[in-house]
């Protein structure tokens, strides 16, 4: 399982996918290890204001989900012709 904090820094290196370094005049995209290293400072920063975000738990799964695709409350379609 993931911690909140792991999620948001993937979160955060998605969305910096479109993000453009200048070097030397050119326009660059970030590699893969900026971007990680990007949102991993980010996270690590938000963690030294307290973490009223609760950065280092468990992020949870999303409510009714059991793992296997299929919310709790998902029942198979009867079949019959009554």
């Amino acid at each position: 399982m993931r911690t909140r904090g792991e999620v948001l820094s993937s979160a955060i290196s998605f969305a910096l996918i479109g993000a453009v370094k200048v070097v030397r005049g050119l326009r660059k995209g970030l590699s893969n290890d900026e971007r990680y290293a990007v949102a991993d400072a980010a996270v690590s920063q938000l963690k030294k204001y307290g973490d009223p975000w609760k950065l280092s738990e468990d992020f949870p799964p999303p409510a009714g989900d059991t793992g296997h695709g299929m919310p709790t409350g998902w029942q198979k379609p009867s079949t019959s012709s009554e």
